[in-house]
């Protein structure tokens, strides 16, 4: 199939292996392709290629595969290709079919070994959030893997809308606050801030350390317990105690956790019945 790309988008047959629809008298390969503008700098240039090829080395079953074939050439975009999974989970929640606390442990528990996977190369995604989750037959892959680390403010901790744009080695733990964000909307069906209309203002609510509404203590009045512990943990792991108490009311031993230990806390949640494991 890589033959009918042009050499720019050529595919590698380990790619095009994992994305591949035999039908009776054809075989389609599904692919993302995404164009990302080449930095100037020499430095710049060297981070990009060392944080691409960290991306297309890795073989995780929660990351997306990545294959980029312009990395050398003197072209405006390297293209990056990756395989196609399923869909989203912002859409899936969108239509009401991937809302409750059924739903959470699969997913908290996949895109905590994929963060796991990520950060043990080095990558820190950047920009975890529903849209960039996708499910496929029970199988969720994070996608989408920001090399700005700009993320969406909806989903940033306070801790680091308040160093944002600069990035840090602790925007690591920001994946771990932002799935937390991910899990209270798969719990609600309701994006984190939508009370508010502007990004800019949810920006600026973040950076003053203003939980979404359907954080508030009031709304945690009916949410059942094992998710209610395993979101706070998740919001605990990049906040910022004094900005932030009600993240870390519930959840202060787990302050700071890394993906595999909030992993664990999941696993422990289900094996005593207070987080539904379907």
């Amino acid at each position: 199939m890589s033959n009918f790309l042009s050499p720019s988008l050529r595919v590698a047959q380990h790619l095009s292996d994992s994305a591949m629809l035999e039908g009776a008298h054809s075989t389609v390969v599904l692919l993302a392709v995404k164009c990302l503008k080449r930095p100037r700098s020499e430095q710049q240039r060297s981070l990009m290629a060392d944080w691409l090829s960290k991306l297309e080395q890795l073989r995780h079953p929660h990351v997306v595969r990545y294959h980029l074939n312009s990395l050398e050439s003197d072209e405006a975009n390297i293209t990056v290709i990756m395989e196609a999974w399923g869909v989203s989970v912002s859409s899936l929640i969108a239509s009401k079919e991937h809302c409750g606390p059924k739903y959470i442990a699969g997913f908290a528990g996949q895109v905590l070994r994929a963060l796991t996977g990520l950060h043990s190369v080095g990558v820190v995604h950047g920009d975890i959030k529903p849209a960039n989750v996708l499910l496929s037959r029970n199988v969720y892959k994070v996608c989408d893997i920001d090399e700005a680390a700009t993320g969406s403010a909806c989903y940033m901790s306070p801790a680091r809308a308040r160093r944002h744009p600069r990035p840090s080695c602790e925007d690591c733990y920001g994946d771990s606050y932002a799935l937390g964000m991910c899990v209270l909307e798969v719990l609600t069906g309701r994006q984190p801030y939508c009370e508010f209309d502007s990004q800019c203002v949810v920006f600026a609510r973040v950076c003053a350390g203003q939980q979404p509404r359907s954080w508030s203590a009031r709304s945690r009045l009916g949410y059942d317990p094992g998710s209610e512990r395993l979101i706070a943990a998740l919001l605990a792991s990049d906040a910022c105690p004094d900005a932030c108490p009600d993240a870390c009311e519930l959840a202060c031993p787990a302050a700071r956790a890394s993906p595999s230990e909030l992993l664990a806390l999941v696993q422990l949640l289900c094996a005593t019945s207070e987080l539904s494991a379907e």
